[in-house]
C-alpha cells in the first residue's frame, strides 16, 4: 500500500467514523446533518483519489474495496442523513403550522363582530370570509415550504453535480499527464532511433573506406 493511499484511507475512515457517530446520537439537529452531508462528500472524494490510485497502480483488490466503499458505505449513509433532514424540515414545518394555528385562536377566541345592524346572513358571510382567508394563508405556507424544500434539494443536486465536476477534472488532469508522460517517452526513443541510425550510417561509411582501401591495395600490388 502507496503512502499516498495509507493517507486518503484514513481521512476516509476518519469522516466516517465522525459521521457514524453524529447518526447513533439522539440529537440530531439541522446544523449536524449538514456537517454529515459535507463529511460524506469529503469522504466520497478521498474514496474517489484511492480508486484513481489503485487503477493507477494494477491494484485489483484496493481497486475492487474502493469502489465497495462508494456503493456499500458511503451511499447508505448518505440516504440516511437525506432522509432525516427531510424529516426535521417537514417537522419543523408542523411544528410553525401548529405555532400559528394556536395564535389565530387565540386572538379570535374572544372576539364577537360589533351588531352594527347587520343580519345574521352578513355575519355567517363575514365568517365565512375569515375562514377563506384563512385556507388561503394555509395555502401560501404550503408553496412556501414546498419552494424552500425545493430549493434546499436543487442545493443538494448542485453541490452533488460539482463534486463529479470535479472528480472528472482531476481524472482528466490524470489522462493529461500520461499522455505528456507517453510523448516524452516516444520522443526520447526517437532520438534514441536517430542516433542508433546515424551510428549504423557512420560504421557503414567507415567499412566502405576500408574496403576502398584495401582494393587498391591490392589493386597496387598486383600491378608491382
Amino acid at each position: 500500500m502507496s503512502t499516498e493511499y495509507a493517507v486518503y484511507k484514513e481521512e476516509y475512515e476518519q469522516s466516517l467514523s465522525k459521521v457514524r457517530s453524529f447518526l447513533s446520537s439522539n440529537a440530531r439537529s439541522l446544523t449536524t446533518l449538514r456537517e454529515c452531508e459535507r463529511l460524506l462528500a469529503e469522504a466520497r472524494r478521498n474514496a474517489n483519489s484511492m480508486e484513481e490510485l489503485a487503477n493507477n497502480s494494477g491494484d485489483s483488490f484496493q481497486l475492487n474495496e474502493a469502489k465497495r466503499r462508494v456503493e456499500q458505505e458511503i451511499m447508505p449513509l448518505l440516504e440516511e442523513v437525506d432522509r432525516t433532514i427531510a424529516e426535521r424540515e417537514q417537522g419543523g414545518f408542523q411544528q410553525q403550522q401548529q405555532q400559528q394555528q394556536r395564535q389565530r385562536t387565540e386572538l379570535f377566541s374572544g372576539y364577537r363582530a360589533p351588531s352594527l345592524g347587520q343580519s345574521d346572513n352578513e355575519g355567517d358571510d363575514m365568517e365565512m370570509l375569515i375562514r377563506n382567508s384563512e385556507d388561503m394563508l394555509r395555502h401560501a405556507q404550503n408553496m412556501c415550504n414546498e419552494s424552500e424544500q425545493l430549493g434546499s434539494e436543487t442545493l443538494n443536486l448542485m453541490g452533488r453535480q460539482r463534486e463529479q465536476l470535479q472528480n472528472a477534472s482531476s481524472h482528466l488532469t490524470g489522462a493529461q499527464a500520461y499522455f505528456t508522460e507517453a510523448g516524452d517517452i516516444l520522443q526520447d526513443m526517437t532520438k534514441k532511433a536517430l542516433r542508433n541510425k546515424r551510428f549504423l550510417k557512420g560504421v557503414i561509411a567507415v567499412l566502405i573506406l576500408a574496403n576502398v582501401t584495401v582494393l587498391i591495395a591490392i589493386i597496387k600490388k598486383k600491378k608491382n
